[in-house]
C-alpha cells in the first residue's frame, strides 16, 4: 500500500529537523570549547612560571628542611618563628619605608619632568629621550656607577660636600644614611618611566577642558589640581602599583651597593629571602616571608585597583 503524501512530508520535515538539531548542538559545542583550546597553551605557560611555583613555596612553608632536602613536616612552627622574630618587624619597616621613599620620589620627579617638559616643545621631545638613559639601564650597572659616586675616598659626591665644609660620614658605610641613599639612587633610576606613563596621559588630555578652566578664571594651579592631576590620576595609580611591586622584590641593587648592611640597615623582605634561600638551613622559614612579600603584592595591587576604581568611576 502506498505511503499517504502528507505522511511522507511530515518524515522528511521531522528528519530534517533533527539534523538541524543534531548540527547544531555540534556547533555550539564546537563553539564553547574552541576558545578553550585557544588559550591553553598560555594557561599552561601561566601554571608552570606562576602558580607552581606559588603553590609549591606555600607547601614548602610548612616542612622542615635540612638545606633543599625534606626532613618532615613542620606544622605552623615556620610562621611562628618568623612572626614572633623581631629581625622579621625590622625587615618589614625597612622594606615598607623603601618601597614608600621610592615611590615618593620617583613619582615627584617624574611628575614634574613631565610638566616641564610637556611645555618645552622639540627641546622638550630631545631632553625626553635623553632622561630616559637610566631607565634603560640594568641594576648592577646603576648599582655600580652609584657605588662609585659615593666613595667616601675618591666619590666626586663626597668630596663636594667635604668641599662645602660639611663632613660627609661613610655615606653607604653609615647605618643612617645607606637607606636614604638607596632610596634616592632608586627614585633616580625608576622616575622616567613616572615621566613617560605621565607625558602619555597629559598629552590625551581634551584641550577644551583647559579652556573652560581658563573661561572660569582659572590659574596654572587650578589647572593642575582639577584637571591635569585629576584625568591622570588613574595612570599614576597603575604606575604606582608597578613600581610597589618592582620596588618590593629589588634586590640587585642592594646587592651591589650595600649587601644588606651595614648592620641590616638596608636589609628588605626579598633580600631577607634571597639570602635565606642561599645560606639558611632549614629554608621553610625563608619560604614565609616570601609569602609575606606575596600577599604585601596582592593587598597593594587590590588598594590601589579600588582607589582607581573610584577616580574612574
Amino acid at each position: 500500500m502506498s505511503t499517504p503524501l502528507l505522511q511522507v512530508s511530515t518524515n522528511q520535515s521531522g528528519t530534517a529537523l533533527a539534523s538541524d538539531a543534531v548540527d547544531a548542538t555540534d556547533g555550539a559545542n564546537r563553539f564553547r570549547w574552541t576558545p578553550f583550546l585557544w588559550f591553553t597553551p598560555a594557561v599552561l605557560i601561566l601554571f608552570l612560571v606562576t602558580l607552581y611555583p606559588t603553590i609549591f613555596v606555600i607547601w614548602l612553608s610548612f616542612q622542615k628542611t635540612k638545606y633543599y632536602e625534606l626532613v618532615g613536616f613542620a606544622g605552623l612552627a615556620n610562621y611562628i618563628e618568623v612572626l614572633s622574630s623581631s629581625e622579621f618587624w625590622d625587615t618589614t619597616v625597612i622594606s615598607l619605608t623603601y618601597v614608600g621613599g621610592s615611590l615618593v620620589g620617583a613619582i615627584v620627579l617624574g611628575m614634574a619632568s613631565a610638566l616641564v617638559l610637556n611645555r618645552a616643545g622639540v627641546t622638550g621631545s630631545a631632553l625626553r629621550v635623553f632622561i630616559l638613559f637610566p631607565w634603560t639601564l640594568s641594576m648592577s650597572v646603576v648599582g655600580s656607577i652609584w657605588l662609585w659616586l659615593l666613595n667616601p675616598s675618591f666619590g666626586p659626591i663626597p668630596y663636594v660636600i667635604q668641599k662645602l665644609g660639611v663632613d660627609p660620614g661613610l655615606m653607604l658605610g653609615d647605618p643612617g644614611m645607606a637607606l636614604p641613599l638607596i632610596i634616592v639612587v632608586t627614585a633616580w633610576w625608576s622616575f622616567p618611566y613616572v615621566m613617560v606613563m605621565a607625558t602619555a596621559a597629559m598629552q590625551s588630555i581634551p584641550k577644551e577642558l583647559y579652556e573652560a578652566v581658563e573661561i572660569d578664571g582659572g590659574g596654572a594651579f587650578v589647572k593642575f589640581r582639577y584637571v591635569t592631576l585629576t584625568e591622570i590620576l588613574p595612570t599614576l595609580g597603575s604606575t604606582a602599583l608597578t613600581l610597589s611591586i618592582m620596588y618590593l622584590t629589588l634586590m640587585t641593587l642592594i646587592i651591589v651597593m650595600t649587601g644588606g648592611g651595614p648592620l641590616g640597615s638596608t636589609t628588605t623582605l626579598s633580600f631577607e629571602a634571597f639570602r635565606g634561600t642561599v645560606q639558611a638551613v632549614n629554608i621553610g622559614p625563608t619560604a614565609v616571608v616570601s609569602i609575606v612579600v606575596l600577599l604585601i603584592n596582592v593587598a597593594l595591587g587590590a588598594l590601589y585597583s579600588r582607589l582607581t576604581g573610584r577616580v574612574t568611576g
